[in-house]
């Protein structure tokens, strides 16, 4: 399993904990292991993973950033079972909602097909919740689909539009700026309401399918599945 290289403080409340700073599955799974372990201790209050960090909250009224952290060292997390869901989400790759599937794909040297189909042909891991509530990063895309940044973000992009950047890919989950290359829009919300405000969660499993303009439509309009944790 993969170790933290550093355990540092994160102000008077909170430590965080670093691993490389990669985009890694072995790192992902051993940042969600050592959150199922820290939470357990008395005192902590949350513990918030990321890509290859996590943020651990604390009383500091029931335990000190000293004894936290030897505490820490001395874990051997055990194997977490996977509780995340896998989710099957739909995308419309229509040109008229995905303002940079044109440019996208002929920057990747790509047909727009073979880019709508190397999107969709895997299962994404989410990462990390983040940038705006709800915003799930999911990795890693397909070598080929790696792109940069827009040069100039936008000022606003809409609800449910769906993103490459590096090789990540994402659905912004509400209205706002942004400055990730847009080659979808996903009909379903990805906010709700209660202890599951989040469609996705870290942890989770993302797998895109495409659909046309008329059922893009229809779903908005309809209902969509809620997921049952």
């Amino acid at each position: 399993m993969r170790l933290p290289r550093e355990i540092i403080s994160y102000g008077p409340t909170a430590l965080l904990l670093n691993w490389e700073q990669l985009i890694s599955p072995a790192i992902s799974s051993a940042v969600h292991r050592y959150t199922a372990a820290i939470e357990q201790v008395r005192g902590v209050q949350e513990c918030i993973p990321a890509y290859a960090s996590l943020l651990v909250c604390f009383d500091a009224q029931q335990i000190t950033p000293y004894q936290l952290k030897e505490i820490i060292f001395t874990l051997q997390p055990e194997e977490v079972e996977a509780t995340g869901i896998r989710h099957e989400i739909p995308v419309c790759y229509e040109p008229s909602l995905a303002p940079d599937l044109l440019t996208a794909a002929e920057t990747l040297e790509l047909s727009t097909d073979e880019l709508i189909g190397l999107h969709t042909n895997k299962d994404y891991l989410v990462y990390q919740l983040g940038y705006q509530p709800g915003f799930a990063f999911l990795g890693e895309t397909d070598e080929r689909l790696a792109i940069d940044r827009r040069a100039s973000p936008r000022r606003s992009i809409p609800e449910g539009s769906v993103g490459l950047a590096g090789r990540q890919t994402g659905i912004y989950p509400t209205a706002g700026p942004g400055g990730w290359q847009i080659i979808g829009r996903c009909p379903w919300p990805m906010l709700g309401d209660g202890d599951d405000w989040s469609r996705l969660q870290a942890g989770d499993q993302v797998c895109f399918y495409a659909i046309g303009p008329d059922e893009f439509h229809q779903l908005q309009k309809t209902a969509a599945p809620w997921p049952v944790r």
